[in-house]
């Protein structure tokens, strides 16, 4: 198993919740303020960073949980 699956497993929880999250606030016309250097640079632009964001945390999440010594090549 990875030593950092903990950390990629967190990192990716914290991204995917963040990217929904904001999605979600985004819809309802709220703003984060953690993100909002993201909404200054274009309506397309953020909405594919937030999604990459979700992406990115599920992908982290899925890494960090699988145990590698046991796959199956």
């Amino acid at each position: 198993m990875l030593r950092q699956s903990t950390t990629l497993t967190v990192i990716g929880f914290i991204l995917a919740f963040l990217g929904i999250f904001s999605l979600f606030l985004n819809m309802v016309g709220v703003d984060l303020i953690i993100l909002r250097w993201l909404y200054d640079l274009g309506g397309l632009f953020s909405a594919l960073v937030r999604i990459i964001m979700v992406i990115l945390g599920f992908v982290l999440i899925y890494v960090g949980r699988v145990d590698w010594e046991r796959e199956e090549v």
